[in-house]
């Protein structure tokens, strides 16, 4: 083998010669073996390969050509979807066919691209074109029964020839098309195509005599009835200019409004999965229904999009919900820790207001970056599930409660903060190391020993995958948060591990953890500190403005008030 005879004769070689023999990878092909490029090098292949020009582009002109009908095909799919067309036929016959089988129409669609906006008369039109897109239903003898409709679409607009005028198919008035010298041309091209099919038959007759009379007759019958199909198939012909601008911004616009989404847009993503089920269709089909999308998987196509705008809604109102709940909340930090405060202190005011943009950014990186809303979080918070909403009308001083909280605990623990998208019920997130699931009240009233058997029976209710995801935390801490009677708590008591259901069965986990190696879990190791998070204990750290002189007198304020140093002894708060 060449890699045994390279390495056995590498006493023959300087040590810089073995050592790039050792980087190749003998692996390939011996045709294929180079030595290897650095990045540098593939940076500069790769700018050459950009900057050359090519002589072949072919394949780009055919994908381009083939993506635009796709999208063709989408904007009809809108039609079907209004009902007035029972199905549509993807490159069968032509490249578009729709068919409405009660009322009897079918439609023949040809797409045709280029890589120029406007052009001339092409000869094209009248000699291929035309012919072929009649022929596709005079070839099909039951679509005598049926209205025929034909169209030609275009990304390109095509003008008015010296003698072959198009503007009448393109303004649909077709009153003139009798003089039109597109007619002529294309009618004899059609004719041709009609008689040199009929040519080929084969006539079962005694002599050439009699097959000469028969031929002459029906020859005779033939131009007739072209004459007369012609004429009819001319008066439903249009010609349409569609640039891809266009035609995205009208599938984007009229889809939506077809199946009753007046106000929103369908999404380049939806519009992309669409076609790429129509290029599914059109690869290699093992028979034409696979071509034709209609009954089924019609219905799956218009449940896919119809659900795809529903949660697009659902994730504009989110965004907007999202925006008011930040606004509001950073409002009112700007308002109590304001410039115009002159009784506090300048230093401190610039380090507060620096965290509290940073946390800004923090939280619009978490809703971005996952599927939670401002909503989900403060569900999650209070009712201890994603999909039991709070009261609207009592959201707003929870938030507040809550937002503080995390600010002030990411002042204590300047890392990024992450909160667990995952999880459905307990709402969990992390600073450095730590772990913590924030245990929302509302009653005022409530006992914290009551809070903690609330806690302790909503930990058994969890499913494996979200116990899971809490017992694979390092550090964990227990904030109870909101309100609550907060007299004669003892800031000292842990919630000792044998008090929680950790029992789980890794193996009847359904959910995909990928973020978890099961094989490493066992059992919580440490038992689970409690904080008290009261709305008297963050106003306290509110009131308390005047008297930082810093953002580290803050956060001592903060460990002080939210008693942090009862954490595991594993937790580094920095000072």
């Amino acid at each position: 083998m060449m890699e045994d005879f390279l390495i056995n004769k590498k006493n023959c070689l300087s040590h810089e010669e073995v050592e790039n023999i050792k980087k190749i990878d003998f692996s390939s092909s011996p045709y294929e073996i180079k030595s290897p490029s650095s990045n540098e090098d593939l940076e500069d292949i790769g700018k050459e390969l950009c900057d050359y020009p090519t002589s072949d582009d072919g394949g780009i002109i055919a994908m381009t050509g083939f993506y635009y009908q796709m999208m063709v095909s989408v904007h009809y799919l809108g039609e079907v979807f209004q009902g007035k067309w029972d199905g549509i036929f993807l490159d069968h016959h032509q490249d578009i066919v729709l068919f409405n089988n009660s009322k009897k129409v079918v439609k023949f669609i040809q797409v045709k691209t280029t890589n120029k906006n406007f052009s001339g008369y092409d000869s094209n039109i009248s000699k291929k074109w035309i012919p072929k897109l009649f022929k596709s239903a005079y070839d099909i003898p039951k679509l005598n029964e049926f209205t025929l409709q034909f169209e030609i679409i275009s990304n390109c607009f095509y003008s008015d020839g010296t003698n072959y005028k198009l503007s009448p198919f393109y303004s649909g008035d077709n009153k003139e098309f009798k003089k039109n010298l597109v007619l002529s041309t294309s009618s004899e091209e059609f004719k041709n195509m009609i008689h040199s099919t009929f040519k080929k038959l084969k006539y079962n007759s005694v002599d050439n005599f009699t097959r000469l009379k028969i031929n002459k007759n029906r020859i005779f019958d033939l131009n007739k009835t072209l004459n007369q199909k012609i004429e009819n198939y001319f008066e439903n012909l249009k010609i349409k200019y569609l640039t891809p601008k266009e035609l995205i911004s009208q599938i984007k616009t009229t889809i939506p409004q077809v199946l009753g989404f007046e106000n929103s847009q369908l999404s380049y993503s939806v519009i992309n999965n669409i076609i790429s089920e129509f290029f599914k269709a059109c690869y290699n089909p093992k028979d034409p229904t696979i071509q034709l999308i209609a009954g089924e998987s019609l219905n799956e196509l218009k449940d896919y999009t119809k659900k795809q705008l529903t949660n697009d809604v659902t994730s504009a109102y989110h965004r907007m919900s999202d925006e008011k709940v930040l606004t509001e909340y950073f409002t009112y930090l700007d308002e109590m820790y304001s410039n115009s405060n002159k009784k506090l202190n300048v230093q401190f005011l610039q380090e507060f207001k620096s965290f509290a943009d940073i946390y800004r950014e923090d939280l619009e990186n978490i809703l971005s970056s996952s599927n939670l809303s401002m909503v989900d979080i403060i569900n999650q918070y209070l009712k201890k599930d994603r999909y039991i909403e709070v009261n609207e009308a009592k959201r707003s001083t929870h938030f507040k409660n809550l937002l503080s909280l995390l600010l002030f605990l990411k002042i204590s623990f300047p890392q990024k903060l992450e909160i667990e998208d995952k999880n459905r019920h307990i709402l969990s997130f992390k600073l450095n190391d730590q772990t913590f699931l924030v245990f929302g009240n509302s009653e005022i009233d409530s006992l914290i020993d009551e809070i903690i058997n609330e806690f302790k029976d909503s930990f058994i209710r969890l499913g494996n995958a979200e116990k899971l995801r809490i017992m694979s935390s390092n550090n964990i801490a227990l904030i109870i948060s909101g309100l609550f009677d907060d007299r004669d708590i003892d800031d000292s008591k842990k919630l000792e591990r044998t008090e929680l259901d950790f029992s789980t069965n890794v193996q009847n986990i359904n959910e995909k953890l990928d973020d978890i190696n099961t094989s490493n879990i066992t059992n919580v190791q440490t038992d689970i500190s409690i904080l008290y998070s009261s709305q008297t204990r963050l106003e306290s750290i509110t009131r308390s403005k005047r008297d930082y002189t810093s953002i580290q007198v803050m956060k001592e304020k903060i460990r002080k008030e939210l008693k942090l140093g009862g954490l595991t002894k594993n937790t580094e708060i920095e000072n």
